[in-house]
């Protein structure tokens, strides 16, 4: 093999106390382990055993194609999996109400409350959202989500138990987004025949997130969302934990951890968890530049502190829309079809009380971004599909190599900064950080599982 020399989408993670640095290619999704004194002698690849030569040859961390041509090879990638993105299974979050109960004090819906008239969804307009659901859907599995406001709040009991019924007859599987602080009012409707996976968030260990997620009158709710937690698991209820990361919160992600496994949640084969970096609704731009609140960490922070302890790597995956297509690679799974963050790499329909269909569950309420009516027609498909077939439009950046998993950042994080979702909020200095973070963090997870 001659000619060869480092790819540009080539990067390189060291995990220095397992003594191995792993080399990914940003554009194929593929991974090769070296060792240290390996991945020392790339600078002269044709002086490397041939059996080396190969298997770096067949992860494209080396090769042969000039410059140019492997910036074309990037390009249809990135419109593959584009197209991949519009074709992939739509997901569906049904909204019985704008309302809750919870008083989080950093929670981005309280100005859409503060202007949304309260309603909470009748029988009628619950049939018509599982009928359009239906015809989303198509061919593809039937799987709702139901979302809020609080989704299972005590005022939406009614409601919600309709909607487990008639889901059932239409062959939709359900799921909820909740704060669990009422769970137990839902407890016969929870299980593998009724809302069978939750999605629930919590701001730290007790102590922190008791501060930040703030109960009627002022309760106290970590304990009781615990209590809740374990309650869904004993009824066959997969739970997704969402853990909200600030400094605070992230300097306490040992504890946060400790408490979750004297809980006995880590160890059980339903439970899950994942970090995500808050959002900031009120940090402005400087010269060009993003600036978060102090309260604040960005996700390379949040990464990179995964991405340095394997007990911390164990206990939580990174946030999905990036962990998990860095994870792929390192499990040897096909690269993902998305290209963007959030809904905005997948097709998205969220369907409000009011008749109203969004794009995005963050942007539910915004009118302006309403894609029509699931109501007596008016449903417009091409707005929602704009919304995911922009693809890395959003990002200066397109020759950036990785343009394939950050696609500019969040649109959300950019209309809460900025009023509008058009400009990037992604860093790509701050992104090679993130990707680095997750890799090792994947890499760390794996290894202790096998």
């Amino acid at each position: 093999m001659t000619g060869l020399r480092i790819s540009d989408y080539a990067m390189f993670v060291p995990v220095r106390d397992h003594a191995v640095v792993l080399a990914l290619n940003t554009c194929y999704g593929t991974v090769v382990e070296l060792s240290e004194e390996t991945y020392g002698r790339l600078g002269e690849p044709a002086g490397l055993p041939a059996d080396v030569l190969s298997s770096l040859a067949d992860g494209w961390i080396v090769t042969a194609l000039s410059p140019e041509a492997e910036r074309d090879a990037f390009a249809r990638e990135l419109h593959r999996r584009g197209r991949a993105a519009l074709d992939a299974p739509p997901r569906v979050y049904l909204m019985p109400s704008y309302d809750c109960n919870l008083k989080c004090v950093y929670c981005f819906q309280h100005g859409i409350r503060r202007t949304t008239p309260s309603v909470t969804m009748s029988e009628s307009v619950a049939l018509a959202a599982l009928d359009h659901a239906v015809a989303v859907l198509g061919d593809h599995p039937r799987e709702v989500t139901l979302y809020g406001g609080e989704a299972l709040s005590p005022d939406n009991r009614a409601v919600v138990e309709f909607l487990c019924r008639a889901a059932r007859e239409r062959g939709i599987r359900l799921m909820a987004s909740t704060h669990a602080w009422n769970l137990d009012r839902y407890e016969d409707l929870l299980g593998p025949a009724g809302i069978e996976a939750i999605h629930v968030t919590v701001d730290g260990p007790a102590a922190t997130h008791d501060r930040l997620r703030v109960g009627p009158r002022g309760a106290r709710t970590y304990e009781t969302i615990m209590r809740h937690i374990g309650l869904a698991l004993g009824r066959g209820t997969r739970v997704r934990m969402r853990v909200n990361v600030n400094h605070r919160v992230l300097e306490e992600l040992g504890t946060l951890r400790d408490e979750l496994a004297a809980g006995g949640l880590l160890g059980n084969p339903l439970f899950s968890a994942y970090l995500a970096p808050m959002f900031d609704t009120k940090a402005h731009v400087d010269a060009g530049n993003t600036v978060l609140s102090r309260s604040l960490v960005g996700e390379a922070a949040l990464a990179a502190r995964l991405g340095g302890s394997t007990e911390l790597a164990t206990a939580f995956c990174g946030y999905p829309p990036t962990y998990d297509r860095v994870a792929a690679a390192l499990a040897a799974i096909p690269p993902l079809p998305a290209v963007g963050n959030c809904c905005y790499g997948t097709p998205t329909v969220v369907l409000d009380p009011r008749g109203d269909v969004y794009p995005c569950v963050f942007l539910a309420g915004e009118t302006r971004f309403a894609a029509g009516s699931y109501l007596g027609g008016g449903f417009e498909p091409e707005r929602s599909s704009g919304w995911v077939g922009e693809g890395t439009g959003r990002c200066g950046e397109t020759g950036c190599k990785f343009a394939l998993y950050c696609g500019g950042g969040s649109p959300y994080d950019s209309f809460a900064r900025q009023g509008s979702t058009q400009p990037r909020s992604c860093d790509c200095g701050d992104f090679k950080d993130t990707f680095a973070g997750y890799a090792a963090a994947a890499y760390r997870r794996r290894v202790a599982a096998d």
